[in-house]
C-alpha cells in the first residue's frame, strides 16, 4: 500500500505533471541550440556580436524573453501554492469546527450524529474523490514520545473505539500496539519526554513532530480503504535507538 493519503497522492501527480513539461521545454531548447548553433570545421565563424580585442562585447538582450522567463514561472509556483491547499488545509484543519467538526462527545447534547452502542457519537468520516476526508466529530487520544519508545492512551473512549496492547516484533522486539476503529477520526495529542520525536504513521500518510515542553497535534482519519495493520515509526532522529523506535497500528470494523 501506498505511504501517501490520496489527497496527497493526487497533489504528487500533479506536481510530476509539470516537472516533466517544465523539463521537456528546458532541456528541449538547450539540445536545440546546442545542436543547431554549432560551427562547421573550415568554416569561418561570422562576427555577429563585433567582438575585437580591446573593445567590451556588444550587448545582447531580449526583452520578451526575460519577461517570458520570470513572468510564467512566477505563475507557475502561484499556481501550484494553490493546489497545494487543499492538501495542506486537510492535515491542518482546525479542531474547532474544521473539516472534522468538534470533538465527539456522549451522546447528552441534540446533535443529529449517529451515536454508538456506548452512547458515544461516531465519527462518520469519508472520503471524496479528490481525497478530501471529512467528519462529523472526532475523538480525542494522546500519544507520548520518548527514548525509544511510544506510549498511546485512549482517555475514556471505550475498547471498540480505542484500546492498546504490546507485541513482539521481529528487529523491532517489544512494541506497543494501537488499536482503532475504521470510519473513526482521531485527534492525537501528542508530547515528548525528552527530545523531538515524530510518529510516521506509515499507511495513513501522516506525521507530526513532538517536542519537549510544547504540545502538538496530528490528525488520525481512519478510513475504509486503510490496511489493518501497519507500521509507525518515528521521523526524527532521536538517538542511538532511533531507528528501532516503532509501533503498530491495528485498524478493525
Amino acid at each position: 500500500m501506498t505511504v501517501m493519503t490520496a489527497i496527497f497522492e493526487g497533489l504528487w501527480d500533479h506536481y510530476i505533471l509539470w516537472s516533466v513539461i517544465v523539463a521537456v521545454i528546458a532541456f528541449g531548447w538547450l539540445y536545440h541550440h546546442s545542436f543547431w548553433f554549432v560551427s562547421e570545421e573550415g568554416k569561418e565563424v561570422p562576427n555577429v556580436d563585433d567582438i575585437a580585442v580591446g573593445v567590451f562585447p556588444k550587448h545582447n538582450d531580449n526583452m520578451r524573453l526575460e519577461v517570458a522567463w520570470t513572468i510564467l514561472p512566477f505563475f507557475l509556483i502561484i499556481w501550484l501554492t494553490y493546489v497545494s491547499w487543499a492538501p495542506l488545509d486537510a492535515m491542518w484543519t482546525s479542531p474547532e469546527g474544521g473539516n472534522h467538526g468538534f470533538a465527539c462527545d456522549d451522546g447528552s447534547t441534540d446533535h443529529d450524529y449517529t451515536v454508538n452502542q456506548d452512547g458515544i457519537e461516531s465519527s462518520n468520516n469519508s472520503m471524496d474523490s479528490t481525497g478530501m476526508i471529512t467528519s462529523d466529530c472526532y475523538h480525542v487520544i494522546e500519544i507520548t514520545g520518548q527514548q525509544w519508545f511510544w506510549n498511546f492512551d485512549c482517555l475514556d473512549l471505550p475498547a471498540d473505539l480505542c484500546d492498546t496492547s504490546t507485541e513482539s516484533m521481529e528487529v523491532y522486539g517489544t512494541v506497543p500496539v494501537l488499536k482503532l476503529k475504521r470510519g473513526e477520526t482521531y485527534l492525537a495529542v501528542m508530547e515528548s519526554q525528552d527530545v523531538t520525536h515524530a510518529p510516521w504513521f506509515q499507511h495513513m500518510g501522516t506525521k507530526e513532530d513532538t517536542l519537549p515542553g510544547m504540545e502538538t497535534t496530528l490528525w488520525l482519519p481512519v478510513n475504509d480503504d486503510l490496511t489493518s495493520e501497519s507500521m509507525i515509526l518515528c521521523a526524527e532522529y532521536c538517538g542511538d535507538a532511533h531507528s528501532i523506535m516503532a509501533a503498530k497500528l491495528e485498524v478493525h470494523n
